[in-house]
């Protein structure tokens, strides 16, 4: 395990994975190695409680992606038969797991930058001869963490490559509540979106996102000006959330509810009633494709 000095941050093991811990008077965090995955941001105006959701029967294993936190999916989402056609043929391997293939792989620290407003963490992770082996294409990823009052994400893809790619992407973000059913996502009134589970029918959002059934919709909402972005707003019992995404016009909400939980891994039969998820992504119509020697990203920010 490398050698870090710092004044917020220090490493740990956790289980059988390295683990980034921050401890600054105005946020605690902490982002495993593994999958660049996030699993606590605990503000100050929280009173250092978090503000992702965390399984309790979660298990830090190697190659074994958590249950909670923000997963990064790519470079595609869900199951891989239901992205794109483009983004499916670029795929040579039969393993071809759910979200992509860098979630559950070790990812490498750029640089922590540390001051009396915030810690900002950079990792990487580069193509290497597995990635190569599934999806061929040569590619640099960095996953920038801004912790502060607020939590910003940015997820930089660079094709270090000679060919043009496709991908779809998402930033799975779980989110806790008191009460699922007391929950409210505001700001999606009249956009459209697939129902996953009804057969992939496309259909219009008719006020505030409520949960009292098993939720599984892509959400696309239209272009702001000359840029992609949107803001939805989330009420809970316990508080009031904003989440911004920018360089996208699509997201993922989700909640597995009854008899889904039973089947989930990393989760107890009553986790759907605290927990939601809102995934800032590039899905469907809205994959990105980035040109050789380019690069695209996608940034979210969560807020009280």
């Amino acid at each position: 395990m490398p050698y870090m000095n710092h004044i917020f941050c220090k490493l740990i093991r956790k289980g059988e994975l390295d683990v980034i811990q921050i401890d600054h008077p105005l946020v605690r965090a902490t982002l495993l190695l593994q999958g660049a995955q996030l699993v606590e941001f605990s503000p100050k105006k929280n009173d250092f409680n978090n503000l992702l959701w965390l399984s309790k029967s979660v298990e830090y294993k190697q190659g074994k992606p958590l249950r909670g936190g923000i997963p990064i999916c790519w470079p595609w989402f869900g199951n891989l038969e239901k992205n794109p056609d483009n983004i499916q043929q670029q795929v040579k391997s039969e393993h071809r797991p759910a979200h992509g293939m860098v979630r559950d792989i070790p990812w490498h620290i750029s640089s922590i930058k540390e001051s009396c407003e915030s810690v900002i963490v950079e990792l990487n992770v580069q193509s290497n001869e597995s990635t190569l082996n599934i999806w061929p294409f040569d590619f640099s990823l960095i996953a920038r963490f801004t912790f502060s009052q607020t939590l910003t994400l940015e997820l930089i893809t660079e094709n270090t490559g000679k060919e043009c790619f496709a991908f779809s992407q998402a930033l799975h973000t779980y989110l806790p509540t008191s009460d699922i059913t007391q929950t409210y996502i505001h700001n999606a009134d009249q956009a459209q979106y697939i129902d996953a589970l009804d057969d992939w029918k496309e259909k219009v959002q008719q006020g505030r996102v409520v949960f009292n059934q098993e939720t599984d919709r892509l959400y696309f909402f239209k272009k702001n000006s000359k840029s992609e972005q949107f803001k939805l707003r989330v009420e809970t019992p316990g508080h009031q959330l904003n989440l911004t995404t920018k360089n996208s016009l699509s997201a993922v909400i989700w909640n597995p509810w009854i008899e889904k939980s039973q089947r989930l891994s990393q989760f107890s039969a009553e986790d759907y009633e605290s927990m939601y998820c809102i995934e800032s992504a590039n899905v469907m119509s809205n994959h990105k494709t980035v040109e050789a020697k380019q690069k695209v990203s996608i940034f979210l920010k969560l807020e009280l």
